[in-house]
């Protein structure tokens, strides 16, 4: 069982063993003009050629790093999304990290004077290898989503139960849009409905079309426990910008159904948070936008996400406001 720290509160002591679900555990940074994996070689070549380069770049962005602060502590994961081959990379780097977990937990430096059985009855008592599967899932797709967690079910024995949901899940930007030259193409008036669509669709709806899965909201009410985390930029999340008019409004959206959701779970004991990013996340493709000590550790941001998940129920947070600390000065543009 995973045990919680003195400071995780009492929330999160339950019997059975916790699983941590990221839905989106990919990222579309690592990637040129909206293109998959294809085009990583032409990343590649831009940040051979780029002085900031070394070889520290985090290769799938806040999505890849998600996961590994609660690897680091032995829970069970899943990694969800639409591209199979990226999940499946991210996968064994969460089975590396499990393995230095599983280590660091069973090492029992035996005086040689012990007994043998006494040996044998410590080995026993070894704590299993967490387990993480891989799973590919279309959020705007209603079988995908309940097939997806129907195999969670059958992966993982019957004492696990889904505890914790990071639902970060976007859409590809519109094909015109021009994130690098920091503006939309796209006037409001020119944004096309069917890519808005889309964006509701997969934001908003897919989030419900998660939460309504029988092992996530149904079962979290029953245990009286559980945790929902949504991260977002700040910049589209709180205000919708001039350069964003194509993807703010979705993503203020879902900051309103995360409102929403902590005021109709809470009582229930479930914790739902939304966390705003105010900063450029660091990854292949922005790494060659900037020097890298203008971008934020996506491990450092997944660490937080961790510890909101920690948090004791008398002290929930209903919103975290993320900003690298050179910012700070313009933070207020952000909120």
């Amino acid at each position: 069982m995973i045990r919680p720290s003195k400071n995780d509160g009492q929330c999160r002591q339950a019997s059975g063993k916790p699983i941590i679900v990221v839905v989106g555990a990919g990222s579309k940074h690592n990637i040129i003009n909206n293109n998959a994996t294809d085009n990583n070689s032409d990343i590649r070549s831009t940040l051979s050629s780029n002085e900031n380069n070394n070889d520290d770049v985090p290769q799938w962005g806040l999505g890849g790093a998600l996961a590994v602060p609660f690897a680091e502590e032995g829970f069970n994961i899943v990694l969800m999304g639409r591209r199979l081959d990226v999940l499946d990379e991210v996968k064994q780097s969460i089975e590396i990290v499990h393995q230095q977990w599983w280590n660091d937990n069973n090492n029992f430096n035996c005086d040689e004077s012990q007994q043998q059985e006494e040996d044998e009855q410590q080995q026993q008592q070894q704590q299993p290898i967490p387990r993480v599967m891989s799973i590919r899932c279309d959020v705007t797709d209603d079988k995908s989503v309940e097939q997806a967690f129907q195999e969670v079910g059958t992966f993982f024995h019957s004492d696990c139960f889904i505890d914790l949901i990071i639902f970060n899940v976007a859409p590809p930007y519109p094909t015109n849009f021009k994130f690098e030259g920091w503006g939309d193409v796209l006037q409001p008036h020119q944004i096309d409905t069917d890519n808005m669509t889309l964006q509701f669709d997969t934001q908003i709806n897919g989030l419900i079309r998660v939460c309504k899965q029988v092992n996530v909201i149904p079962s979290m009410i029953e245990r009286k426990r559980g945790c929902i985390l949504l991260p977002g930029e700040s910049i589209c999340n709180l205000h919708g910008g001039f350069e964003f008019g194509s993807v703010a409004p979705a993503r203020a959206a879902l900051r309103s159904l995360s409102q929403s959701m902590f005021q109709a779970y809470g009582p229930m004991g479930i914790h739902v948070c939304n966390i705003n990013i105010g900063g450029i996340i660091d990854s292949p493709k922005t790494r060659t936008w900037m020097e890298k000590e203008k971008l934020t550790n996506p491990h450092e941001i997944a660490v937080q996400f961790l510890n909101a998940y920690k948090q004791p129920s008398t002290v929930w947070s209903y919103e975290v406001m993320l900003t690298p600390g050179f910012a700070a000065r313009t933070v207020d543009k952000r909120m």
